[in-house]
Parts: structure tokens; C-alpha cells; sequence
């Protein structure tokens, strides 16, 4: 009599994200059962078809002990001897796991890199005293060792250049600065926002030409199991944000670099290398993200279905690399879309300078003509032209245009309950009256992203 099938579950967190929904349904495709957690209760993932069932536990930033207490009851309840049971983490809190990575021996499988790992490529500061040591090509980067050392250091790169937190995520703590004061100006701010302290806080990276490139990976023991590439085609904020519309590129040589920085840490799980590229001259490895990514989505519809790799990495240990169909894809973050079709339209036309224009130009001709309805006439057809939204419209047709045919990474026919995760954001709205592009891309009101609060 054949044996009784195992069944095979997954315990997910951070359900707010738009990529955990993505993983959630990728799992739940291949048949794995999915429950999915967060901090809070209207989380996209938990309304999924795909989330059998949902769970809160305490803010990893603030709780972390309480945090991996939950995780490790959850475990236990949805374990047994006839189940596969992975856990796997999607944002930052994988950082407060692989650090506890003990407590769920026995109870859930677990494939993550290790901290020493995390600390080494993850950390900003790091990354580049790495690179140094190993020739890695990366812009030009100073280290801000302590609080004070901002002014020091800001004066040794070239301008204009960008200025990062040490330890952050989704663009938090991210700059981009035309000077020395510039960047001491929005240091000190970012100081009192997130309780900046510590040794080697920030770093000053000059700006290098090029676009966005984001090569993904998938590692076991040291040993690259799976990859792939996507380009960024349209950002929010334009050119220095999150991607709001994405691309698969063929990328072999990025994803070289990427494989033998990677290696060198002995890399076990998922990680993210952006890289900036001009098209000819080597790229510049930009940042290591030790953790599943925003375009998480581009990657499974492209054929890389890293959750279920990751998954089955965990669950029977080892993996061999999975034949690639190339797909020629596009997806879309509709939030970020919805935010960058805001800015075109205030962007594309300076109405408060033209309106200006036509004030001073009707002054003149007041005073030369001297029929004053001509002057008049004049000003009117001048304003008109100002306060035409043509070019407005235009401009967001344009963004339109570009999103035609990419899959949306939110809206699912199949499964379109997940939409209600924009309740949580939505309600922040209302009582605050502002909302961050990072928490339409995650589906949070709460930006959790710095390590100085225990995160990435």
C-alpha cells in the first residue's frame, strides 16, 4: 500500500507586500498550502485565494523576541510528521530569523543566508570596504564612520552623488545631493527621522551614468542554482525610485559579477544585486538586497519561479538548476504607476512660470499699446495657452502607452480580493494626509527599513 502523501505547507510574513502576494500565488499554483502573517491585520496576501490561512504577530522592529516567539508557535501548530513545512520570510524580518535561525530546528525548515553573510553584503558600509578588498567595480563611495563625520566626508566625492543609510530598504534614508551642504543638510535630517547612531552610519556614492539594472539569484551552499535580470523602464520617483513598470533583459555578464560576489560569502537562499548600467563600459555593482526583492513578480513571470526554488531548496534540501524558457515579459506596479502618472501631469508643464510670463508681458503691453483690449485680447490667449492641460494629458498618454500589454502585479481576475491590502495605506491617508511611494510598493502605512530600528 503506498505511503500516505506529505503534505507540503509554507509559513510566510510580511503579507503586506505586493511580492509576497506574488510569492503566495506562486506557491499555491505548485500546491503547497500558504499562510501568510504581518504586524497587521489588512495585509494583501491574507485575502488571497492561494493564503489557506493568516496570523499576526508583534512588530519585528520593535519586538523582535516576541516576533520569532510567534513564529515558532505558528510553526509548531502548522507542523507535524507528515508535513514539509518551510518557513519563509519576505522582507527584512528574514534578518531577526536567520539571526534565530536555532529556534526552528525540528519544528520548520528554513533556507537563508547567514547573518555573517548578511552583514558583509547587505550593510552599505560594508559592501564597499568588500568591493575594495575585491576589486569589485562600484562608483566611488565614502564612508560617514560616525554622526559627527558627515561634513569630512562629504567633501571628499565629487558632486552630484547620493547619500544612503548604511543599513535601509525600498529608497528610505536614500538622497540624491548636489553638495557637501546639501548632504550634511538632509544627514542631520534623516539623524532625527530615524535615531540614526552607531559606527559607519552612512556612505557619500558619486552618481555614475547609466540606467537601473536588478540581477536576481539563487544560491545553495555557495553554489548559484538560478538567475535572471530586469531592467527598470519607468521608476517613481522618475529616475531615482522604485520600479514601476519592469523589463527581463539577457544580462549573463551582470549576473557573472553577481555569481562571484555572491560566492565568495558562501551564499545560501535568494538575494538581489542593482547594478548601474551605460550600455558599453562595465557596470557599477550598486547594492546588495540579501532578501526577496520588489519585482519579485517580473521574476516568476518570466519563468523564475524563485519562491517555489526557494521552497523546494528548504524543504528537501537541495535543488538542481531549473531549465529556463526565455520569456519576453513586462509587469506593472499599478500603485507606483498611479503616482508616476501624477507626477508627469505636474511636471509636464510649468504653469506657475508661464502664468508669470503672462503677467509681466501684459504690463508691456499696456503700457505700448494703445488700445488696452488688444493688450487684453493678448494676456487672455497667453493664459489660455498656460492653463491648456493638452500637454498635461500627453504627457500621462505617454506612461500609458508604455504599460500597454504588461502584466499587472496587483489585479488578478483569479484572485483579486488581495486589492484590499490598499485598505491599511488608504486609512493612513485619510488621518495623516501624506502616504509614501514605499507604502504603495508594500502595502504598509509604516516604512520599516532602517537597521538602526532593527531592520534593512
Amino acid at each position: 500500500m503506498p505511503g500516505k502523501k506529505r503534505v507540503e505547507r509554507c509559513v510566510m510574513t510580511f503579507a503586506r507586500a505586493w511580492n509576497t502576494l506574488a510569492a503566495t500565488r506562486c506557491l499555491g499554483r505548485h500546491g503547497i498550502e500558504v499562510i501568510t502573517g504581518d504586524s497587521i491585520p489588512l495585509a494583501g496576501s491574507n485575502f488571497s485565494f492561494y493564503s489557506k490561512k493568516s496570523f499576526t504577530y508583534p512588530d519585528p522592529d520593535e519586538d523582535p523576541e516576541g516576533f520569532v516567539d510567534k513564529l515558532v508557535e505558528v510553526c509548531e501548530k502548522h507542523g507535524g510528521p507528515d508535513v514539509d513545512l518551510v518557513l519563509m520570510p519576505l522582507h527584512t524580518c528574514s534578518f531577526v530569523i536567520a539571526e534565530h535561525a536555532d529556534r526552528f530546528e525540528g519544528i520548520a525548515k528554513i533556507a537563508l543566508p547567514s547573518k555573517e553573510g548578511i552583514d558583509t553584503l547587505g550593510n552599505k558600509a560594508n559592501l564597499a570596504r568588500f568591493a575594495e578588498k575585491h576589486g569589485i567595480h562600484i562608483p566611488k563611495t565614502v564612508v560617514v564612520e560616525t554622526v559627527d563625520g558627515i561634513a569630512d566626508a562629504a567633501e571628499k566625492v565629487e558632486y552630484p552623488a547620493f547619500l544612503k543609510l548604511s543599513d535601509s530598504n525600498a529608497a528610505i534614508g536614500l538622497h540624491k545631493v548636489e553638495s557637501p551642504e546639501d548632504a550634511v543638510e538632509k544627514f542631520k535630517r534623516d539623524v532625527k527621522r530615524f535615531g540614526v547612531a552607531g559606527k559607519d552610519v552612512a556612505i557619500i556614492q558619486e552618481a555614475v551614468p547609466g540606467e537601473d539594472y536588478c540581477s536576481t539569484f539563487l544560491f545553495e551552499r555557495g553554489e548559484i542554482r538560478a538567475s535572471m535580470t530586469y531592467h527598470n523602464i519607468l521608476e517613481y520617483p522618475k529616475k531615482s525610485g522604485m520600479g514601476a513598470l519592469r523589463e527581463t533583459v539577457d544580462a549573463s555578464w551582470m549576473e557573472d559579477i553577481g555569481e562571484e560576489t555572491l560566492a565568495k560569502v558562501e551564499w545560501h537562499g535568494v538575494a538581489e544585486i542593482d547594478f548601474r548600467w551605460d550600455g558599453e563600459n562595465e557596470p557599477y555593482l550598486i547594492e546588495v538586497n540579501p532578501r526577496f526583492w520588489g519585482g519579485l513578480g517580473q521574476s516568476i513571470e518570466s519563468g523564475v519561479e524563485y519562491p517555489y526554488l526557494l521552497f523546494r531548496l528548504a524543504a528537501d534540501g537541495h535543488i538542481d538548476p531549473p531549465t529556463r524558457e526565455a520569456r519576453n515579459v513586462r509587469t506593472v506596479n499599478p500603485c507606483l504607476m498611479v503616482m508616476l502618472m501624477l507626477q508627469e501631469f505636474l511636471e509636464a508643464k510649468d504653469t506657475k512660470t508661464e502664468i508669470k510670463r503672462s503677467f509681466e508681458e501684459f504690463k508691456k503691453d499696456l503700457k505700448k499699446e494703445k488700445d488696452s483690449f488688444k493688450a487684453l485680447d493678448r494676456f487672455s490667449d497667453n493664459l489660455a495657452a498656460a492653463l491648456n492641460p493638452f500637454d498635461r494629458v500627453k504627457a500621462v498618454e505617454e506612461v500609458l502607452r508604455q504599460t500597454r500589454g504588461a502584466v499587472d502585479e496587483l489585479f488578478n481576475k483569479r484572485d483579486p480580493l488581495p486589492a484590499l491590502g490598499l485598505l491599511y495605506p488608504l486609512a493612513a491617508f485619510v488621518k495623516k494626509r501624506k502616504i509614501s511611494p514605499e507604502a504603495l510598493i508594500t502595502g504598509a502605512a509604516k516604512s520599516t527599513g532602517d537597521k538602526t530600528k532593527d531592520s534593512n
